[in-house]
């Protein structure tokens, strides 16, 4: 168990539970906190009993978006695009961890606090929750790979109106519209986040990397480009104890037990 100064590390069912702790700041993503989180996914990654992580926040608030403080403050434009770079960097560790990501959005999820959201493999939120791009509204465009992920989930249409509005829609709407994969009443979105993240962490480990790292990438690649990735996928997958685990408890009629090997 690791301990840090801006979230809070625990595990619980082979689940890695982070929680975005700066609640007097609405969960911002400033500089610490946005190291502490990429510490916390590198780890639970590394950790062998670890088969899912769930992100949430603290508080009301998922995650407020970026950090206005250090906004205020201003950039050379050099100065500014290294920043971004380098936070870039960071953050999208959360789309290369070999594992199922699931966010618990427990409230506001705005700004870069959306963004954050949508890096995860799977987002489910409380009844209350609010999602937002609103970038526009301090004259700014979508980051942390929103302008990517957005479209891909809602459309190009239905995500222009969200990007230029900078308008909040609600849990249901965001489910409507594939944002979010389902609802829970605010005093069970976690318990029920944990418990499918523990579903997912007993699951076959190589198998699941192998395709969250396809399934990141196919948007971008051809048919045959995504066909000859799942070629090498499933010829490593067939060398896997879980594979053939997987083939005789279905013989055998059973639910197989894996090892995540």
């Amino acid at each position: 168990m690791k301990d840090y100064e801006t979230i809070i590390y625990e595990v619980d069912k082979r689940v890695a539970l982070i929680r975005l702790n700066r609640p007097e700041m609405m969960n911002a993503l400033e500089a610490a906190l946005a190291k502490d989180l990429v510490d916390a996914v590198r780890h639970a990654g590394a950790d062998p009993d670890i088969g899912a992580i769930v992100l949430t926040g603290t508080g009301k608030v998922f995650s407020s978006g970026g950090d206005l403080s250090r906004l205020m403050q201003g950039f050379e434009l050099v100065e500014g695009r290294q920043w971004l770079k380098d936070g870039y960097g960071q953050i999208l560790e959360l789309t290369r961890v070999g594992k199922p990501v699931l966010a618990a959005v427990n409230g506001y999820a705005v700004g870069a606090g959306f963004s954050l959201a949508l890096m995860c493999d799977l987002i489910y939120a409380a009844e209350s929750a609010k999602f937002g791009m609103a970038f526009v509204k301090v004259g700014a465009i979508p980051d942390c790979g929103a302008l990517y992920f957005l479209p891909r989930l809602v459309g190009l249409q239905k995500a222009k109106e969200l990007v230029f509005s900078g308008s909040n829609i609600s849990a249901s709407e965001a489910k409507r519209v594939g944002i979010v994969n389902d609802l829970f009443a605010d005093e069970d979105l976690l318990d029920k986040t944990i418990a499918l993240a523990a579903q997912l962490a007993e699951g076959p480990a190589v198998a699941l990397a192998q395709a969250k790292e396809i399934l990141n990438a196919s948007s971008s690649l051809s048919l045959d480009q995504v066909m000859e990735l799942e070629i090498y996928a499933q010829s490593v997958c067939f060398q896997t104890e879980d594979h053939r685990e997987g083939v005789i408890a279905f013989l055998e009629k059973r639910k197989p037990v894996f090892k995540g090997r």
